[in-house]
């Protein structure tokens, strides 16, 4: 069964539309959710990139560098849309994606309180609070004003006292519940009830460059035939971050063993990511 087919869509779906719908009273009286708070939802079936993971739903960017956010859905791990973690994507930036909320309605009061911190990695409390003490401070005008404060009665937000505390607590939390280490820091998360052993850590694939599918395409196939589940999908999120999946050979077979574990959702999103799509409906952004 896919993993997608079981994801429970409705109350993540009609907060992503009163969001879309909010964007668009702003801007009917020239006011801009982009602009203010540098959030611009997606209107249609969101794009993906190289670096979007198989298990990400877009559905907001940030109008730069190709940076956007999304549903993490750790490979069907998490069934409720509104509790799945969301993370930024960033093409351009060599950490390529990270934990930005807990789940949408965090995410929000992210954005309320320091958006900043949605756009550039920090990879402690400390980092963070070190580069934001660089920052002088930024006045907020008259207009910004207006917008934050509808935007926080709209969603019934609730500021985040402490950002540095909140990203040490996502990278924390995060760590507790992996199960396999990923280069990009993601990790492959599994049920509690499955702690990480050395026999997980044996079946580790190295991803390295160059990669040749003559010689390197066995132990690949040896991986999917016998290495347990975490340890296939830590390779696919490495393969990945090292740009493998360009080979296509590599992706062909990588799609083809997603739709044998009942990922079939995740394989198409990782095919979607190497070629041009063309944008549908806002409904069927985030359904299966």
């Amino acid at each position: 069964m896919d993993s997608g087919s079981n994801l429970a869509y409705g109350s993540a779906t009609s907060l992503i539309e009163a969001l879309i719908e909010f964007e668009q009273e702003l801007e009917a009286n020239r006011h801009s959710l982009s602009f203010d708070l540098g959030l611009i939802m997606e209107q249609g079936r969101a794009p993906r990139y190289m670096a979007t993971p198989p298990d990400v739903i877009p559905f907001a960017h940030a109008g730069v560098d190709g940076i956007h956010y999304g549903f993490l859905t750790d490979f069907g791990l998490e069934k409720d849309l509104s509790q799945a973690p969301i993370v930024c994507v960033s093409p351009v930036d060599w950490t390529g994606v990270w934990v930005v909320a807990r789940h949408l309605q965090d995410f929000l009061s992210v954005v309320y309180t320091e958006n900043s911190s949605l756009k550039r990695y920090y990879a402690s409390g400390a980092d963070y609070s070190g580069h934001a003490g660089q920052r002088p401070p930024q006045a907020v005008d008259e207009r910004t004003a207006f917008v934050r404060e509808c935007f926080r009665e709209r969603f019934g937000i609730l500021p985040i006292q402490d950002m540095a505390a909140y990203i040490d607590s996502l990278r924390t939390e995060r760590k507790q519940n992996e199960v396999a280490p990923t280069l990009n820091g993601l990790g492959i998360q599994a049920p509690s009830s499955l702690k990480r052993s050395s026999s997980i850590e044996s079946d580790f694939l190295n991803v390295t460059e160059p990669f040749l599918w003559e010689q390197q395409g066995e132990a690949v196939r040896d991986l999917f035939r016998s290495g347990s589940r975490e340890a296939r999908l830590a390779f696919i999120r490495d393969a990945q971050t090292r740009h493998l999946f360009t080979h296509s050979a590599l992706r062909a077979f990588v799609t083809g063993q997603l739709r044998l574990m009942g990922l079939s959702e995740a394989a198409t999103y990782l095919e979607e990511s190497y070629y041009t799509v063309i944008p549908d409906t806002i409904e069927s952004r985030l359904t299966p």
